[in-house]
């Protein structure tokens, strides 16, 4: 576990433009790794950059995690300084053609299904193409409890921030769901929330 109070996240993605500095889309940020150096942390950033050196709208940052909040601060404390998303979620009798549509107008790449105001599974953008490609006839209308990705992983409010990175680089995620001791779906935590932010 990271002890020092300065670590800094590599954070990764693609550009709007060639030569821009605004990423094409932030809820597709993947985060590459958190570091206890700034040395560390230019390195992989240096080896990434050059690995995508073809793609030109490929680009990598390097973000002090400090300038977002302490790493000894918990995920609860850190909700309270940013403004980070409820989460779109939906009943896990909704349709998998009404969870996409919703999806769209929100403009998220991942839907919540909720019973009791838990969390019970998540559906994503991945999802939607393993539909497209494996799916029997007819899953356009049947219930998305059927074709979710059950098994949830979350973060209580009073786990570190840090924690919460770290659980979300080691599994590879791109949200994760932060629940209250009930286990009540508060927040979702997503990589594009660690993105250039000041501390205020």
């Amino acid at each position: 576990m990271f002890g020092k109070q300065s670590l800094y996240l590599v954070l990764g993605g693609r550009l709007k433009t060639i030569g821009g500095s605004e990423f094409e889309d932030l809820t597709a940020l993947q985060l590459v790794g958190i570091f206890e150096s700034f040395d560390a942390a230019e390195r992989e950033w240096r080896a990434r950059a050059q690995s995508s050196v073809d793609d030109a709208q490929m680009c990598f940052r390097v973000v002090a995690l400090h300038n977002i909040i302490s790493p000894t601060d918990t995920v609860a404390e850190f909700l309270a300084l940013h403004q980070v998303s409820q989460g779109l979620r939906v009943d896990e009798n909704t349709t998998v053609t009404e969870v996409c549509r919703q999806m769209t107008q929100e403009r998220v790449s991942a839907a919540f299904i909720i019973r009791d105001n838990k969390p019970i599974g998540i559906f994503t953008e991945r999802d939607l193409v393993r539909l497209v490609v494996e799916a029997p006839h007819g899953w356009r209308e049947d219930i998305i409890g059927n074709y979710m990705t059950p098994s949830l992983t979350v973060i209580e409010e009073d786990a570190l921030i840090i924690n919460a990175l770290t659980t979300m680089q080691q599994r590879h995620f791109r949200h994760l769901p932060v629940v209250d001791e009930k286990g009540a779906l508060k927040h979702v935590i997503s990589i594009r929330d660690f993105a250039f932010k000041d501390r205020p």
